[in-house]
Parts: C-alpha cells; sequence; structure tokens
C-alpha cells in the first residue's frame, strides 16, 4: 500500500518534471547554456533512478540492490564533476583574460584589448562580457586622451600666462627704472615685434592738441616714415584705436589707399593697433604688421597686448607727470630765487643808493667827517650784499645765523638802528630753542621786508618787534610803526613793484603753513602779524623773558 502510494507520488511529480519548459535557446542571457541541458538531464534520470532504486529495494535482493546503488551513484558523480568542469572552464578562461587586460592596463598599454574566442569555444555570453571590457577599454583610453591633451593645452596656456607676466613685470619695473620715455616705448616696441612675430612695427605718442607723433619705427621705409612724423587721429587704423580704445585688428590695405602707397610688398598683412592707456585715457597707440597667416589668436593676444598697453600708459602718464613737476620745481626755484633777491640782494642794494645819495649831499655840504663816516657805510653794506650774493650762489639760502632764528633777528634790527633814525625795540617771549633752517628763513624773509618798508615808506618814529611762542607749537611776530600808514589793495591788485613785497610775504607765510595780516590806515602806522605753528617745540630753559632793544 505504501509502495503504491510513492509510487503515485513520484509518478505525479515526473509528470510535473516533463512538463517544464526551458527558455529560448536563442535569448542571449540562456543562449550559452543550451549545450548543458543534456548533462542536466541525465543527472536528473540518474538521481530519478537512485531514488526508484531505493523504493524497489526492499522487494529485491540486498546484493543486486546494492550493486544496483553504487552504479548510479557513481555515474552521478561522475556526471556532477564533469557538469563542474564544464562550467567551470569558461569562467576560468574569462577571469585569466581580464586579469591579462587589467595588467596591461596598469603597465600604460591602454590599447590593450581582450581577445576574441575561437568558434568551437566561444559562447553569447562570455562573448557578451568580453565585448563590454573591451568598450571600457576604448573609452578609458579616449578619456586618457582628451585628458592629455586638456593637460597640454592648460601647460600652453599656463606658459603664456607667464610670459604674459614676465612681459608685465619687465614694464612695471622699467617704470620705475628708465629716465627717458621714447627709451622706454622703442625697446617695448621690439619686445612687442618678437611676442606676435611682427614685420614691422610703429610707436606713436598722442600730442596735447589730439594728433599722433612718431616715437619710433622697425621694419619700415625711413622715407615713408619721415612723411609719417605727426598724423591726426582720425587717420586710418591708428586714430580707430585711439578713439575706441581697444586693441584693433585690421588689414593694411586701407591704410596704403590712405598713404597713396603700399607699406609692403605682399597683400597678406594685417595691422595690430595697441592703444596705451591710462585711467581710461589713450596717451598712445603701438601699430603692429603681421602677416595674415601668423596673426595670433585674438582672444588671448588681446589680454596680453591690453595689460602691456596699460602698464605702458602708465610709464607714459609717469614720465609727463614727473616732467610737468620738474617745470613746476624749476618754477618754484626761480620764484623762490626772485625773492631771495628781492628780500636780500635788492634791499642791500636799495639801501647802498640811498646812502649814495646822503653821500651826496654830505660832499656838496663840505663835510668831511660825515663823508668819512657815510663811506664807512657804504663799505660796510658792499661787504654785506657781497656776502648775500655768496650765500645765494653757494647755499641758496638765506643766511640764518647758526644759533637761531633770535640771534639773526637781533642782527635785523641792530642793521635796521644803523641805517636809520627811527628808534626799534625788540621783545622776546619765545619757547623755541631751534626750528627747521626753511621755518627760520621764511620768518626771517617776512620781517626784514618788514624793516625795510618801514624804513623806505613809513616816516614813522618808533618800530615794536615782537616774538611770541608757546610750548604747544604756537608762533606769532608782530611787526608794528607809528608811520604814515598806507592803503592795503587786494591781493589781484598788487601789481606795482612797492606792493610786491606784501605779495612775496604771503607766498612766504604759505610756505611754512602759516598767515599773515596786514592792518593799516593812513596816519595811523602799520600792524604786520605772523602767524603759523611748529608741533612739539622744544623749550628754552632762559626763554619767556621780555627783552628791549635800546633805542638810539
Amino acid at each position: 500500500m505504501v509502495d503504491r502510494t510513492l509510487s503515485s507520488g513520484l509518478s505525479e511529480k515526473l509528470s510535473r518534471l516533463q512538463d517544464v519548459r526551458l527558455p529560448a535557446a536563442d535569448k542571449p542571457a540562456l543562449a550559452g547554456l543550451s549545450h548543458l541541458r543534456r548533462e542536466t538531464g541525465a543527472l536528473l534520470f540518474l538521481l530519478l533512478c537512485l531514488i526508484l532504486t531505493g523504493i524497489l529495494g526492499q522487494q529485491l535482493h540486498q546484493s543486486l540492490y546494492t550493486g544496483l546503488f553504487l552504479l548510479f551513484g557513481f555515474l552521478a558523480t561522475a556526471l556532477l564533476v564533469h557538469l563542474y568542469l564544464q562550467l567551470n572552464k569558461p569562467l576560468n578562461r574569462t577571469l585569466m583574460s581580464i586579469n591579462d587586460w587589467a595588467d596591461d592596463v596598469l603597465a600604460g598599454n591602454l590599447q590593450a584589448r581582450l581577445p576574441a574566442l575561437p568558434l568551437n569555444e566561444s559562447n553569447p555570453v562570455e562573448n557578451r562580457l568580453r565585448e563590454n571590457i573591451n568598450r571600457i577599454g576604448e573609452k578609458l583610453e579616449n578619456l586618457t586622451h582628451n585628458m592629455n591633451e586638456l593637460v597640454e593645452q592648460h601647460i600652453e596656456d599656463i606658459e603664456q600666462k607667464d610670459h604674459t607676466l614676465e612681459i608685465v613685470y619687465d614694464v612695471a619695473a622699467s617704470i620705475n627704472s628708465s629716465r627717458d620715455l621714447d627709451e622706454l616705448l622703442t625697446r617695448f616696441l621690439r619686445t612687442l615685434t618678437n611676442v606676435v612675430n611682427a614685420r614691422a612695427a610703429v610707436v606713436r605718442l598722442i600730442t596735447d592738441d589730439g594728433q599722433m607723433r612718431l616715437v619710433s619705427s622697425l621694419g619700415l621705409d625711413e622715407d615713408l616714415m619721415q612723411k609719417e612724423q605727426l598724423l591726426p587721429s582720425e587717420q586710418c587704423l591708428c586714430g580707430n584705436a585711439y578713439r575706441e580704445d581697444e586693441v584693433y585688428f585690421q588689414k593694411i590695405a586701407k591704410c596704403d589707399k590712405i598713404i597713396g602707397r603700399a607699406f609692403f610688398d605682399s597683400d597678406d598683412i594685417g595691422m595690430i593697433a595697441v592703444p596705451l592707456q591710462y585711467r581710461d585715457k589713450t596717451l598712445g597707440v603701438y601699430n603692429l604688421f603681421v602677416e595674415n597667416s601668423d596673426l595670433p589668436n585674438p582672444e588671448d593676444m588681446t589680454i596680453l597686448l591690453t595689460n602691456i598697453g596699460r602698464h605702458l600708459g602708465m610709464a607714459i602718464d609717469k614720465a609727463r607727470t614727473d616732467n610737468e613737476s620738474k617745470r613746476l620745481s624749476i618754477m618754484e626755484e626761480r620764484t623762490r630765487l626772485a625773492h631771495e633777491l628781492h628780500d636780500s640782494l635788492a634791499q642791500t642794494l636799495a639801501s647802498l643808493r640811498f646812502q649814495v645819495r646822503v653821500l651826496d649831499e654830505t660832499l656838496r655840504g663840505g663835510r668831511e667827517p660825515e663823508i668819512w663816516f657815510e663811506l664807512e657805510k657804504i663799505e660796510n653794506n658792499l661787504d654785506e650784499a657781497y656776502a648775500e650774493l655768496r650765500e645765494l650762489i653757494t647755499h641758496f639760502r638765506a643766511p640764518i645765523d647758526k644759533r637761531g632764528l633770535i640771534p639773526a633777528v637781533e642782527h635785523l634790527v641792530e642793521r635796521f638802528r644803523n641805517q636809520s633814525d627811527i628808534s626799534i625795540f625788540l621783545q622776546k617771549d619765545w619757547n623755541v630753542l631751534q626750528l627747521p633752517a626753511s621755518i627760520e628763513m621764511q620768518a626771517l624773509r617776512i620781517i626784514q621786508e618788514s624793516l625795510n618798508n618801514i624804513r623806505k615808506h613809513s616816516q614813522a618814529h618808533t618800530v615794536r618787534v615782537f616774538m611770541r611762542s608757546d610750548t604747544q607749537g604756537d608762533c606769532s611776530i608782530l611787526i608794528e610803526d607809528d608811520g604814515v600808514g598806507m592803503n592795503i589793495e587786494p591781493k589781484s591788485d598788487r601789481t606795482s613793484g612797492d606792493h610786491l613785497g606784501l605779495s612775496i610775504m604771503e607766498e612766504r607765510a604759505k610756505r611754512i603753513g602759516g598767515s599773515v595780516q596786514f592792518e593799516s590806515e593812513p596816519g595811523e602806522g602799520t600792524r604786520i602779524l605772523l602767524r603759523f605753528r611748529y608741533p612739539e617745540l622744544p623749550q628754552s630753559m632762559d626763554a619767556g623773558i621780555p627783552v628791549e632793544a635800546p633805542a638810539r
């Protein structure tokens, strides 16, 4: 009963196994496994035989049962080993091929590929795997090639930028070292010619009236350049770069028509115009004549030429600023020399002229002692004028007493007393040991000019000079008299020689950061007050005591 039940169950399972259908062999995923169906079917058959042998073993003789069982077991084991070898062989072959391919790639052979299988050993699954790995190798090779090209391009860009920085640095360094602008522009004309492989080149500067002045040229006919020493900015490509404020590329045929002759024996020539700019203002233009086949990449070259043009524009502006500064310095020195002559030697000569008149009157009166006295005064003034002249020539500064401003003022007061009959008093509340020589000179000259004006024009009887300063650095010098006074004209109306000294005194006060005030009314005398400040003045131990010079 049990045997019949087991037999019926096995029969049902076998019928189900027979109804199972494997996928079609033409599908890529299973097409390579069709040769394994036979081995699998045989293995299932042997297993079924083993099961039947176990079921029927109870009814068969024991020895027969054991023999059949061993036979079927051996056949099943052999079939399993054969099936394992059939499955493992293509897998090992594929893994070895992949390993060899990986070794070649790691060694740098990016062209390595997995070889195709022989027709008698190939199967679709393994072939598909090899094809995919070969595609990966191709993409890796292409990616590496593109990466190398990109790296090379970056290296070229870096080298170009380094070259640009070298040129820009050379320009920047030359700005501070070069003393001649034309020489600097000519030097970098050669540099730019080499950079763009130009056949010829020209550099021009923009004049104040908007024309372009030729500075230098390379590779062009000298007779032609003589005719183009000065060009209007509206003419040809050069003017376009000047007006547009940007690097300009254009063929030269247009310029050939303007000048009426060809620049070169070839029509395949282009011109690059590079504006030399500073603070959005074009100060000059470089013209570079290049073969059209040698024209550089406009984008890259525009950046380089623009940077060079801006740095050279800065050099042009600096040179012009330096020249203007030198011109103003020369004018200032001339003005200063004129002031020094007016305040020193001119005053001494005016005093000599006055003394010569007095001597003439004395000679007419026949008063011999007075004659000798006046001659001695004239001789002393001549010596003083000679000393002042030598001082101006050698040092171009006022003859300041080395002991400071106070001794120099005392000398002026004593000299004033000897040259006039006016009583003069000097009072000091001066807390200063030493001032800079430039401040002392300007202050002394203002006092000197004031005393000279009083002696010549005031008709005064008494003069007072009061000098005061404090420890905060505030200084004031007052010169006042009791003369006839004068009309103080506005500064713009002081064109006559008699009032030129007032303007000079105001200019001197401004040089030391101070001011000078004039107060006067007809018949009520004149007050001149100089004020200035010098920070952190050192204190004098014996200062602050008013001193009065005795009247004559």
